[in-house]
């Protein structure tokens, strides 16, 4: 066999070892992010499409929802199937400018929290069918966005998701419901 001949034989060889090897243990999938930064970052359209495409379950613990146009998209949600539940802040959903009566009168299930003593719940994410979370200092109103300097994240990361709906669920267990 000459020299050629060898060489391309092996170098088939290594390549063939790197592509078994990569088959056997594949490269660990990264997630996916997308970060948004206001004013004018666009950030309630992108909650508005997560809501939109959720089919099976939304958990939403937000310091307050002031955005009649997140409520509504909630709603919705509820009224096409998906389990729709949301932890806030007490002192919050009792502002004038809270749309979580309107949560509740659409038969979304609503829980407040408090902080201990006088803290607040002071959360910020969702998480969309299991399998999206959106967190970051955004606040659900019109103000986060138009006028604050905020940030939020769209993660599509399994352990991130376990994460936060470990959170959610403890959360949930916690408080009432509003009726």
């Amino acid at each position: 066999m000459s020299l050629e001949a060898k060489m391309t034989t092996r170098v088939v060889a290594i390549l063939f070892s790197i592509w078994l090897l990569g088959m056997l243990h594949p490269p660990a999938a990264s997630a996916e992010v997308e970060v948004f930064f206001a004013p004018e970052g666009e950030m309630k359209n992108a909650i508005l499409a997560e809501i939109d495409s959720s089919r099976e379950t939304i958990d939403v613990a937000v310091h307050e929802i002031a955005s009649l146009e997140l409520a509504q998209a909630l709603a919705k949600a509820k009224q096409r199937g998906a389990k729709v539940r949301v932890i806030t802040d007490g002192k919050q959903a009792r502002l004038k400018s809270s749309r979580i009566t309107y949560l509740v009168t659409q038969g979304v299930l609503v829980k407040v929290l408090k902080g201990k003593e006088k803290g607040v719940m002071n959360h910020r994410f969702a998480i969309f069918d299991g399998k999206k979370v959106v967190t970051g200092s955004f606040n659900w109103s019109e103000e986060s966005e138009k006028l604050n300097y905020e940030n939020m994240v769209v993660l599509n990361d399994k352990e991130a998701v376990v994460s936060f709906q470990d959170e959610f669920d403890r959360l949930w267990r916690e408080k009432r419901i509003i009726k």
